[in-house]
């Protein structure tokens, strides 16, 4: 299966990174790269590109994704090992398809043979898309569990903190699933039970709320934002009752709010491709689409339809009606703009 370069993981790893983080290892190497992240400290990460499971049929559930652990100076037949000492390590993975990272549990991966698989289901993908953050229930491995997250490129400094304090913790299994939910950026959640028998229902209904939570946040952002977008679609105009309000800046970012300077109006397609971050828009309106994720389509022959993409590359978008009316949210518009693209290492 094909895979994105090691300097374009590379260069989405150091654009989702805190100003002022210094790497220590050339700027292709990202098995591992090191780094320290100011407030943090060094950082130790094994990138790796998630890309479909193509096992043979009945071999794997399907919707599953996978990495392949191959780390530098490794060879076929031989053992690796994630160095674990001396920085906090951390095993990610960056999914074109879906503009997103995932992070498994390194310390469940000190030994490996060459070219293991180390999957996550599509679910997970898709939420993170969606929320920008995403718990998978606890896993059985290796006589242990792991707890998958998957996350938008803005809160990857979120997940390696996170990831750290249930690691000092020693959480596993439910605890560290419903510790990492309680992380969950731009949502407040009840404290953790003291009670093992607890968890379940906590879990639940965390999850419910989070849920809850999104809903009502789109149901009060999307009729405003479809209004100043005369209900077409920004990109291709289509209307037709289907288009959706897309966030430039993703929900569970810090960063990202309802009010319409932060919406996009876009059809149910582009709305997926603009929150996979296969294209974005930049300040001046003008699309850019990733040439990284379209080859990397293209090379794994699931490239059809991808005019929805290049066909757009470089013309504007139909703006919003406070475009021309209101300065103060055309900059805004334009802030957040900037920062969603400063966010995806699109070149």
């Amino acid at each position: 299966m094909p895979a994105l370069s090691n300097d374009s993981l590379y260069r989405r790893l150091r654009v989702a990174l805190s100003e002022g983080t210094e790497f220590h290892t050339p700027a292709n190497a990202i098995h591992p790269a090191e780094f320290s992240v100011p407030g943090f400290g060094n950082v130790r990460a094994y990138l790796f590109t998630v890309t479909p499971d193509r096992s043979a049929p009945g071999a794997r559930p399907p919707g599953e994704f996978k990495i392949q652990l191959i780390i530098e100076g490794q060879t076929r037949g031989e053992r690796g090992a994630l160095e674990l000492r001396d920085a906090y390590t951390a095993l990610l993975g960056f999914s074109p398809d879906f503009g997103v990272f995932v992070g498994w549990e390194a310390r469940l991966y000190s030994t490996f043979g060459y070219s293991a698989n180390v999957q996550v289901r599509e679910p997970l993908l898709v939420e993170a898309r969606n929320n920008g953050w995403a718990v998978a229930q606890p896993r059985p491995i290796r006589g242990s569990t792991e707890v998958r997250v998957a996350f938008a490129a803005g809160n990857l400094l979120l997940y390696l903190r996170a990831s750290r304090q249930a690691d000092k913790r020693e959480l596993t299994g439910a605890w560290r699933e419903a510790f990492m939910l309680s992380k969950a950026p731009g949502y407040q959640a009840e404290e953790l039970p003291s009670r093992p028998r607890d968890l379940d229902v906590y879990v639940q209904r965390e999850r419910q709320r989070l849920n809850a939570t999104r809903l009502s946040r789109d149901s009060k952002f999307a009729p405003r934002v479809k209004e100043q977008f005369d209900y077409s679609c920004a990109v291709c105009a289509v209307q037709l009752e289907i288009v959706e309000a897309a966030h430039i800046i993703p929900v569970n970012d810090s960063r990202s709010s309802d009010d319409v300077w932060n919406g996009l109006s876009l059809c149910p397609s582009h709305h997926t491709l603009f929150d996979a971050r296969r294209f974005i828009v930049g300040p001046n309106l003008k699309i850019v689409v990733d040439d990284d994720a379209v080859a990397f389509l293209k090379e794994s022959g699931r490239a059809s339809g991808i005019e929805l993409l290049t066909s757009f590359q470089g013309q504007e978008i139909r703006p919003p009606q406070f475009w021309k009316t209101s300065q103060k949210l055309q900059q805004r518009m334009q802030e957040a703009l900037i920062y969603t693209h400063s966010l995806t290492g699109i070149e």
